[in-house]
């Protein structure tokens, strides 16, 4: 009886292999680049609320916020060492946020800031897009595209 659509394969076809051997570190480090960067700047905004540098509402929530970014970003960078869809996903998507940000901070006149959030967004956008077809869906197939 052969097995119908519905039912996954019993032998699933393994992933490709990645484009590059290093892709998939690169992509995770700038990911971990990302979340450490991120958690200093939640640090600095946070110490400037409690000296008083900063309203004390917008302070906190800001560093809060980035604090939760950053561990997304650390947490999608260790999925995409593990070969997970997860840190594709959040990676890629956060990629083009942060991409955003960085085009904001240029406008607001902090040229070097957001030159590098643009820089570090396409060039972890570029090593992200590259794994995706080497990285195995959750039913354990690959895509077929």
């Amino acid at each position: 009886m052969a097995p119908s659509p519905r039912d996954p394969d019993p032998a699933p076809p393994s992933a490709l292999p990645d484009p590059d051997p290093r892709s998939r570190p690169l992509a995770a480090a700038g990911l971990g680049l990302e979340a450490l960067l991120l958690a200093a700047v939640a640090t600095l905004c946070l110490v400037w609320t409690a000296g008083g540098q900063l309203d004390a509402r917008i302070g906190a929530g800001l560093g809060i916020f980035l604090l939760l970014f950053a561990a997304g970003a650390g947490l999608a960078a260790r999925s995409v060492v593990a070969r997970g869809r997860f840190g594709l996903g959040y990676g890629i998507t956060w990629q083009m946020f942060q991409a955003l940000v960085g085009a904001s901070l240029l406008r607001g006149g902090l040229l070097w800031q957001g030159g590098l959030a643009i820089l570090l967004a396409v060039a972890v956008f570029v090593l992200l897009t590259r794994l995706v077809r080497s990285t195995p869906l959750p039913d354990g197939e690959r895509d077929r595209r």
